[in-house]
């Protein structure tokens, strides 16, 4: 709604040019379709209007008409998304905009690999029963059940406002639950066991570090919060600074680092006292290919080499599809758990997105009519872009 409010806003005076500056950061696969859904409607009945937009998912520049990628300032490449996969030799805009980027940013790229995860040991990291959060009359998680393994990377998909977020406060001791219970490593979540919250790390989907302190003392700072011993910090400091890749920045504030930066200093302060899980809220929303398949690298790391269960919430699909499992959730209730590729099969789906917006779509009533619209909508945009390149949609892809 947000979003649409800020189109509103953006149109009241009928431009002859619209500037979208990442307007679906952070929004769901659902909602990213309707809000596009509304831009198409607006192409039709002005055709003459140019748009401009940035954005992060790459699913969406595949859309427009023109695309231009961009890295430190600089246009990389400019074409149709056509003509950059053929130019490039890529199968996917992603891996164009990465093969685009200078040599030395490249240089120590690697593709995320997952590997198949050893056997479970029958040790639970993560169980809800019931668990529920009521707001007065309006109830934000309704009866959630969930079972995590230890070890497993769990991703956790739904609607913005869904409550994925409150169900991760819960889950962490900072809410408690109006109705049913949470264990985390078998100890029921009470937000006085301090023993037990120390076993987890816990990055919210908004930067909230000290903007004041230096990434060095951030993760000082945070080490003593933690209780790690006085003679560790130093070395537990240096630990996070080389794992990150934090050497160039140690000394900087926060609000002066690019968003990948800020993110691993994130991830390497929840880290910092060496957790056995770690509960990511939306933690890449805004960041550019590179930094989050950086991000991701580490992850695995954690999750494979150290046995950290990752629980994670994200709405981009690439990585939903990275994950062991994941849930679908929608008005605080989870539709669906299973692995990625199960659920795509079971939906008779082609792609993870589809299969997502399908779950959403039957949970909140929308029908085949609704669907069908909504498919036309996105068809008609394709046809407009390619017959009418000066009025269609310019794409800059963020560098990283």
């Amino acid at each position: 709604m947000k979003q649409k409010l800020g189109l509103c806003c953006a149109l009241i005076h009928d431009p002859d040019l619209l500037i979208l500056d990442e307007p679906t950061t952070g929004v769901d696969p659902l909602s990213r379709r309707q809000f596009w859904g509304l831009i198409a409607g607006i192409r039709r009945s002005r055709p003459g209007m140019s748009v401009l937009v940035a954005t992060a998912y790459m699913e969406e520049a595949a859309r427009f008409d023109w695309l231009a990628a961009m890295n430190g300032g600089r246009v990389l490449a400019s074409d149709t998304p056509e003509d950059l996969l053929h130019s490039t030799g890529a199968d996917s805009l992603e891996a164009a905009f990465i093969r685009l980027l200078p040599e030395e940013k490249r240089r120590d790229y690697r593709a995320v690999e997952i590997p198949p995860r050893p056997a479970e040991d029958g040790d639970t990291a993560i169980e809800a029963r019931d668990l529920t959060m009521r707001f007065g009359e309006f109830t934000a998680v309704d009866h959630v059940n969930l079972r995590v393994p230890r070890g497993e990377i769990f991703g956790f998909l739904g609607s913005n406002g869904c409550g994925k977020t409150t169900t991760m406060k819960m889950l962490t001791g900072l809410l408690p639950p109006s109705e049913g219970r949470a264990w985390l490593f078998g100890h029921e979540v009470d937000p006085h066991d301090l023993a037990t919250r120390c076993r987890v790390g816990y990055m919210s989907q908004f930067f909230s570090l000290y903007t004041e302190l230096t990434v060095r003392q951030n993760l000082e700072l945070h080490a003593r919060l933690f209780h790690v011993p006085a003679t560790e910090v130093s070395g537990r400091v240096d630990e996070m600074v080389e794992r990150f890749d934090l050497a160039a920045v140690i000394d900087s504030l926060p609000g002066r680092l690019p968003l990948g930066h800020r993110q691993s200093l994130s991830l390497a302060v929840a880290m910092i006292h060496k957790p056995e899980m770690l509960i990511l809220d939306e933690p890449t929303s805004g960041v550019d290919p590179v930094a989050r398949d950086a991000f991701w690298r580490m992850l695995v790391e954690l999750s494979r080499r150290d046995g950290v269960t990752i629980f994670i919430s994200t709405h981009f699909m690439n990585e939903a599809e990275r994950c062991d499992r994941i849930s679908l959730m929608h008005a605080g209730r989870v539709l669906v758990t299973d692995t990625p590729a199960n659920i795509v099969q079971q939906r008779g789906a082609e792609t993870l997105e589809e299969a997502f917006v399908a779950h959403l779509e039957e949970a909140s009533g929308e029908g085949e009519a609704t669907r069908g619209k909504q498919r036309r909508s996105i068809r008609l945009t394709r046809r407009q872009a390619m017959s009418n390149p000066r009025a269609g949609g310019a794409c800059s892809i963020p560098g990283a």
